[in-house]
């Protein structure tokens, strides 16, 4: 489906800027009853809690109907495949927003599916997150230029990075990516195609003089039996005072939540005055009314 937001690699850059545009929009109005009679469906395989809340309250603000479909009560549970259920569910839905533990598997529900599929994270992607962000950067700073910001991702390439190296690549961004070397393998190689931006292992030569500083766990769903090893490799890698020290002094602080307090980040630094991590949890909502607004248009 054209009109299917599976990946930011695939997204055109006017169509982005497009929804970026209409986030504002919908904000300023909080609700817009336009899709009255639609039915869009959200089939979560993964834990949520912002993205669960924001999509299933913005459908309901566009007038259509949000229908949470639980995996277990599906035949997907019972073996029908993916071909299978997509197409059963394109006979009755008009949207589906689905959260999968598989890139893969979202991918083929897209490609068996008559209806637009909104990918709602997977394990190599979150678009809908780093839409939200992009705009929630570009409200906080209004007048100055996105592309004129230092941004900085701190982490390792997770389905949060990936998306942001796309969209970065796409609007010209000026971002840095910083991780240990073992842990940036899917980031080096979407750079490949962005030459602009970069790519680092020394957390303190990266956060200097940033506008944005941004991180996300150490250990991603579906991770657990890394943790340990992984706490160990980034422990170089947390955002505490002194690196936000070392940012620039109108900086902000940014994170997807939930967060790990004492590992990625220090709980002075998440409740800071530069923190603004609340801003990002609410425009979600305005974020996936753009986006369902787009695939149902």
């Amino acid at each position: 489906m054209s009109n299917s937001l599976i990946s930011l690699k695939e997204i055109s850059k006017s169509n982005l800027v497009k929804i970026l545009g209409n986030i504002k929009k919908l904000k300023n109005k909080k609700s817009l009853d336009k899709h009255s009679g639609k039915t869009v469906g959200l089939l979560f395989e993964k834990f949520s809690t912002r993205t669960r809340l924001s999509f299933e309250s913005a459908i309901s603000k566009l007038g259509a109907y949000p229908l949470f479909i639980n995996k277990d009560d599906t035949q997907l549970s019972r073996g029908e495949s993916i071909s299978e259920t997509s197409r059963m569910f394109s006979l009755y839905l008009d949207a589906l927003v689905f959260r999968t533990d598989s890139h893969s598997k979202i991918v083929k529900f897209d490609e068996n599916s008559s209806i637009p599929i909104v990918n709602a994270l997977s394990d190599f992607e979150h678009p809908t997150q780093i839409i939200s962000d992009i705009f929630t950067i570009v409200e906080h700073f209004k007048t100055k230029p996105l592309n004129k910001l230092k941004i900085l991702y701190v982490g390792d390439s997770n389905n949060i990075a990936n998306s942001f190296a796309f969209a970065a690549g796409k609007l010209g961004m000026n971002m840095e990516f910083c991780c240990p070397k073992k842990y940036n393998k899917s980031i080096k190689k979407i750079l490949l195609n962005y030459p602009k931006l970069k790519i680092s292992n020394d957390l303190l030569s990266a956060s200097n003089n940033v506008d944005v500083i941004y991180t996300d766990v150490w250990t991603s769903m579906g991770m657990e039996k890394e943790n340990k090893i992984r706490l160990k490799d980034f422990k170089k890698y947390q955002i505490n005072k002194d690196i936000l020290n070392n940012t620039n002094k109108n900086s902000v602080f940014m994170h997807c939540l939930p967060a790990h307090v004492g590992e990625e980040v220090t709980q002075d630094v998440l409740n800071s005055k530069k923190s603004i991590i609340y801003k990002q949890a609410e425009n979600k909502l305005y974020t996936a009314m753009a986006i369902i607004d787009y695939v149902l248009s």
